[in-house]
């Protein structure tokens, strides 16, 4: 495989998701219209540029799982690359987008949403709604990224990469949380809000 830091990922201006997301941090629910109008105007860069430019924000789909009433998530084991994740959940699936998706921007994001969706687990999709965005500014990573939430609801039938996740199952996630990654914890504590 190609080195990944030279992929050409789609990015936004970050002075737009400040505009759409109004000085709010965690899940903000961006009606998908005013989305599509920044995404319209997204371009591709390096991503060895992108993971330092905070002037851009690279897309990311963050694709939640449901199955019936239950929510499918997954504890990263020690075999993952990146040891700053090695044994947190993650809730969501999803990752960069790139011009091997498509070099047109609302495309890229749609295709690329499939390709990370089956990359990384196998289902039956029922349905997919868009949420909002996930807008973090803790440290240099999350501020180099934008998260586009989904909630997917799905005939579960495994995970892809089994050596690198564990499967977790639950109706409530509010005990799982302090076990999260950044990502994770903020849809988490939104869903605990808003889905009862």
């Amino acid at each position: 495989m190609e080195n990944p830091m030279q992929e050409k990922v789609l990015v936004v201006r970050t002075s737009d998701i400040e505009r759409l997301c109004n000085g709010k941090i965690g899940v903000v629910e961006v009606p998908y219209k005013e989305f599509e109008k920044v995404l319209e105007t997204g371009f591709f860069v390096e991503r060895a540029k992108a993971e330092y430019d905070e002037s851009i924000r690279q897309i990311i789909p963050y694709i939640v799982l449901k199955d019936g009433d239950e929510y499918i998530f997954f504890k990263r084991t020690s075999n993952q690359t990146e040891k700053r994740l090695h044994n947190l959940i993650t809730l969501g699936v999803g990752g960069h987008l790139n011009t091997e998706d498509s070099n047109e921007p609302k495309e890229c994001l749609q295709k690329g949403l499939w390709r990370e969706l089956k990359e990384e687990v196998d289902v039956e999709l029922l349905s997919m709604e868009y949420v909002g965005l996930i807008n973090d500014m803790e440290n240099p990573v999350s501020r180099v990224h934008i998260g586009v939430l989904y909630i997917a609801h799905v005939n579960y039938k495994g995970v892809v990469e089994k050596e690198n996740f564990i499967e977790l199952r639950a109706k409530d996630l509010s005990n799982y949380i302090g076990e999260m990654e950044g990502w994770a914890r903020l849809v988490a504590y939104y869903l605990e809000l808003t889905q009862r």
